[in-house]
């Protein structure tokens, strides 16, 4: 009992080891992601972890709850722990019961999403072998070039650790915003003396029923934001189709920015900003509204979570604008892909151990791009190499080594 009170009881072991980043309680039994495979909770000699009665459970998930309460009224709540994680639980009223077994005691159920305490860069994301050193070198720049980029994919897919390290390029000087809910990304630079000395400002959404004006809802900040001279803002992830709206219009008042999302690649990304943008705007003619986003975003990147466990960016594309055979489709120019060349490897079991394929540049930079870079004082010779034509025997490299071309980190 003194364990379950000051500690997390049988979830004490998975919260403090760093190769496991999401719990998940399904009920008694637990799994957790550990080195990028779903398994069961064990302990140290190998033995698979459950809660044992429906009190042990109540006690760890107050634990991890904090104030926030967990009762048949108020059965889908979300919070963080005391370390900062993400915490999205059941109640056990809402657990269907299991037909075999009716009449068993009811449990809850909750994903916790754990994060690391580090900050990973674009080279150590490089060396897992997320993403190539050429698009690590392309990702580098889109913030110091004034670009607006979308990062999307599903749940758990690693989108915030590849924004995290993207957005650590943004340079010192340029006046950043984020508006995060909850605070994921950390853009503070500190010098010696632990001063802080680049030019940012965190800022943390709350959600809040029957919100006043006055509350700190993403919405609201996101409205309060221009107030607040950003020349760069990261948005985390836009959830409501008014936050999707509101980001265009961060857009068109000449701020770039950053946010993800859920969809599945480069031309579904833009379907989605667009469906969202119109379900809030009203009579807005679809085209004139492509027509505005397009010309807001520069950049998407996917990102997924494959079978094998490994998180890879499948897709980095460049929004050209409206299509000239088509005023209802994006004309999307894709500049790297993940090409799964060859057919998966499986274990004993039938298991995906590995996902076999290559990241490969299919196209070349063609569009605003260009002009923002010049702009921005970003040097030719920086991006030439996203300029050449495409060689079939270009290959890409996988050594984290001049990620960033000798910008300032």
């Amino acid at each position: 009992l003194v364990e379950d009170i000051t500690d997390y009881g049988i979830l004490t072991v998975a919260m403090m080891d760093p190769s496991i980043f999401e719990i998940r309680c399904n009920g008694k039994e637990i799994k957790v992601e550990k080195d990028g495979r779903i398994v069961d909770l064990t302990d140290n000699e190998g033995n698979i972890i459950s809660f044992s009665s429906v009190e042990q459970q109540d006690i760890v998930m107050r634990k991890l709850l904090g104030d926030v309460r967990l009762t048949p009224k108020d059965s889908l709540p979300n919070s963080r722990t005391v370390e900062g994680y993400r915490i999205a639980a059941v109640h056990s009223s809402r657990i269907s019961p299991d037909p075999s077994d009716p009449t068993a005691q009811a449990y809850h159920a909750f994903v916790l999403r754990k994060f690391r305490k580090t900050k990973m860069s674009l080279d150590e994301i490089v060396r897992n072998r997320t993403l190539s050193d050429n698009m690590a070198r392309f990702l580098s720049l889109v913030t110091a070039g004034g670009l607006t980029f979308c990062t999307v994919g599903p749940t758990a897919s690693g989108k915030t650790t590849t924004n995290n390290s993207i957005l650590q390029a943004v340079p010192p000087s340029t006046r950043t915003v984020l508006i995060q809910n909850p605070s994921e990304i950390d853009l503070r630079k500190k010098d010696s003396s632990g001063r802080v000395y680049n030019d940012v400002l965190h800022l943390e959404a709350i959600d809040k029923e029957n919100p006043t004006s006055k509350d700190a809802t993403m919405e609201n900040l996101m409205i309060h934001s221009l107030r607040l001279s950003p020349t760069f803002m990261c948005l985390g992830e836009l959830r409501t189709n008014k936050e999707f709206k509101l980001g265009l219009q961060i857009g068109q008042a000449g701020h770039p920015f950053n946010c993800t999302y859920h969809a599945w690649d480069s031309h579904e990304a833009i379907k989605r900003y667009l469906v969202a943008y119109l379900s809030e705007s009203g009579n807005e003619p679809s085209h004139l509204a492509l027509d505005t986003i397009t010309s807001i975003i520069d950049i998407i990147i996917v990102q997924k979570r494959l079978k094998d466990g490994s998180r890879k960016i499948v897709q980095i594309s460049e929004v050209l604008g409206v299509s000239d055979n088509n005023r209802e489709r994006a004309e999307i120019n894709d500049l790297y892909i993940f090409d799964v060349d060859a057919d998966p490897i499986y274990d004993d079991a039938g298991n995906v151990i590995e996902i076999r394929g290559r990241h490969k540049r299919v196209g070349k930079l063609r569009g605003r791009a260009i002009q923002k870079f010049k702009f921005e004082g970003v040097r030719s010779s920086d991006y030439e190499f996203i300029m050449r034509d495409i060689d079939e025997d270009e290959e890409e490299t996988y050594t984290g080594e001049n990620v960033y071309l000798g910008r300032v980190r």
